[in-house]
C-alpha cells in the first residue's frame, strides 16, 4: 500500500506542507510487514506542533534543575547585583521557545533534528514583575533514536551539537563562550529528560486488537526509515471475530440460510 501520512493542525483540516522528501523504497523481505516513514512525516509533525505552540518549555524556581540553577546564578551574578542585591535569592526562570519549525534529516548513519530556539533567563522576585537577565539564541542538533514499542513509534532525543550566541551584541556573545560547555551538559542532564518525557508517548501504529509486533527492526536509509516486524496473533482468529461488534461481524452462513428459508407449510386437519 502507498499512502500519504502527515500531521496537521486540527483547526486547519486542509492544511498541507509541501512534500520535498524522497520516495521511500522497500526492499527488505525478512519480516512479515514493513512500514516506511519519510522525512516529510516527521517534518509535518514538528510543523504542526510548532504552529500549536507546543514547542516551548518554561521552568521556574524549583522546576529548574539545581545544578543548572547554580550555574546560571554564578554566570549572571554580576547582572543580578547591578539590578538590586535583594534579588540574589529570588527564583530564576528559564524559558526555551522554538523560533522556527525544526527539520528532520534521515541518513543511513542516523536521524538528526535541527532546531533553533530562544533561551530567556530571568529573575522572578515574589509579588513583582520578572526581570530579564539575558536572551540567548541556541542552535542545536539532536540525534533521534527511533524504536517500535507497544504498537507505537517512539523517539528518544539526545543533544549532540550545541551553540549559543546573543542576538543583542557581539560582545555578549563572546561573554557566553565560557558558558557554552557547562550549559550544554546541564541541558543534557536536566532539560532533555523533560523533553523525552513528552515524546515517550510516540505515534500509535494502527494494529487490530489481538495482534502484536515481534522482532521489530528499524533501519535508516537516505531520506527515510523503515520499520519491519513479524506479526503475532495473541488470540485465535475465531476469537477475534467473535469479539467484534455485532454490526461488523460477518453473518453466519448457516443462520442466514435458516432465516431465509420459507416457513414449513401446515396441512389443514
Amino acid at each position: 500500500m502507498d499512502f500519504r501520512g502527515a500531521f496537521f493542525p486540527l483547526a486547519q483540516g486542509n492544511w498541507s506542507l509541501p512534500n520535498r522528501a524522497v520516495e521511500p523504497q522497500l526492499q527488505e523481505e525478512e519480516r512479515m510487514v514493513y512500514v516506511a516513514f519519510s522525512e516529510f512525516f516527521f517534518d509535518s509533525a514538528m510543523e504542526s506542533y510548532f504552529q500549536a505552540g507546543a514547542l516551548q518549555l518554561s521552568l521556574v524556581g524549583d522546576k529548574v534543575p539545581k545544578d543548572l540553577d547554580m550555574l546560571l546564578r554564578a554566570s549572571f551574578f554580576g547582572s543580578i547585583v547591578l539590578l538590586t542585591p535583594a534579588m540574589i535569592d529570588s527564583p530564576l526562570k528559564l524559558e526555551l521557545r522554538v523560533m522556527a519549525p525544526p527539520r528532520c534529516t534521515i541518513k543511513p548513519s542516523g536521524t538528526t533534528i535541527s532546531v533553533t530556539a530562544s533561551v530567556t533567563i530571568a529573575v522572578v522576585p515574589p509579588n513583582k514583575p520578572e526581570v530579564q537577565l539575558s536572551s540567548i539564541i541556541m542552535d542545536a542538533r539532536l540525534s533521534a533514536k527511533m524504536a517500535l514499542r507497544e504498537k507505537a513509534l517512539r523517539v528518544h532525543l539526545d543533544l549532540r551539537k550545541f551553540r549559543i550566541y546573543s542576538n543583542q551584541s557581539a560582545l555578549e556573545s563572546l561573554a557566553l563562550i565560557p558558558l557554552q560547555a557547562p550549559l550544554k551538559t546541564m541541558l543534557q542532564l536536566g532539560v532533555m529528560p523533560l523533553i523525552n518525557e513528552r515524546t515517550r508517548r510516540g505515534v500509535q501504529i494502527p494494529l487490530p486488537e489481538g495482534m502484536d509486533f515481534l522482532r521489530e527492526v528499524v533501519t535508516n536509509h537516505a531520506g527515510f526509515l523503515t520499520i519491519g516486524a513479524d506479526l503475532h496473533f495473541v488470540k485465535g482468529l475465531r476469537e477475534m471475530i467473535e469479539k467484534r461488534p455485532e454490526k461488523n461481524r460477518p453473518a453466519d452462513p448457516v443462520a442466514s440460510q435458516a432465516a431465509s428459508a420459507p416457513p414449513p407449510s401446515t396441512a389443514a386437519a
